[in-house]
């Protein structure tokens, strides 16, 4: 087998297994993204009323996403913030059979609004929230975190095929010229022979009778 053939073998392999690799570790992704709940990564968690904290910008960023449960009716919410520049973000209400829910519910996760953004929190800072309803506040480099790896698996889940496929079609390329070559290999054969001559001391002589010629 030359170097070609098992350069396109070894990149055939590499090739399907990355595939498999980037697939099963897209479709963990996902599913890690998609079973985020906001408890998972509380930045605050206040009852509904007055709640005092000191925002830490350090993985958090300069804003930070409110959740409510499900059952909140997204146009019955309020939340007012004091401190600094920040100030209140809040999603526009839809309905859903009679129910108020913030525009892009279906996106949020299961049992829980995604109801606004506190947005221009300064680090170091005191602020005080008051809200109509329990909420769970959650860092906005958090959020983009959790979206990034959803997004990142539904990459892998699609680019993953498409490398395992290549690597199958690299493999059965490097099978067909490995095979190809060794039909085509030639088996060279040395015949060696020795031949022994004995030449006599005197040489061979012939004779013959010279006969007349009738006609002559």
């Amino acid at each position: 087998m030359n170097t070609g053939a098992k350069a396109i073998l070894y990149l055939g392999a590499f090739m399907l297994i990355g595939g498999i690799l980037a697939t099963v570790m897209g479709f963990g992704n996902v599913a890690e993204a998609d079973s985020w709940k906001p408890t998972d990564d509380i930045y605050l968690e206040g009852e509904s009323g007055d709640n005092s904290f000191i925002h830490v910008e350090g993985g958090n960023g300069t804003s930070v996403a409110v959740f409510v449960t499900d059952d909140v009716r997204c146009d019955d919410f309020t939340l007012e913030i004091v401190g600094g520049d920040a100030w209140w973000k809040v999603d526009d209400c839809v309905d859903l059979e009679g129910r108020s829910v913030p525009r892009g519910y279906e996106n949020d996760p299961e049992g829980w609004l995604h109801i606004g953004t506190i947005v221009e929190l300064e680090d170091g800072v005191e602020y005080t929230i008051t809200t109509s309803h329990d909420v769970v506040l959650v860092g906005w480099e958090v959020i983009e975190g959790v979206l990034g790896e959803f997004f990142g698996g539904l990459a892998a889940i699609c680019g993953g095929p498409t490398f395992l496929c290549c690597g199958l079609i690299f493999l059965l390329i490097g099978i067909v010229m490995a095979i190809t070559q060794k039909g085509n290999e030639k088996t060279e054969t040395r015949i060696e022979i020795n031949q022994e001559i004995e030449a006599g001391s005197e040489g061979t002589e012939f004779s013959y009778d010279k006969q007349e010629d009738p006609f002559n």
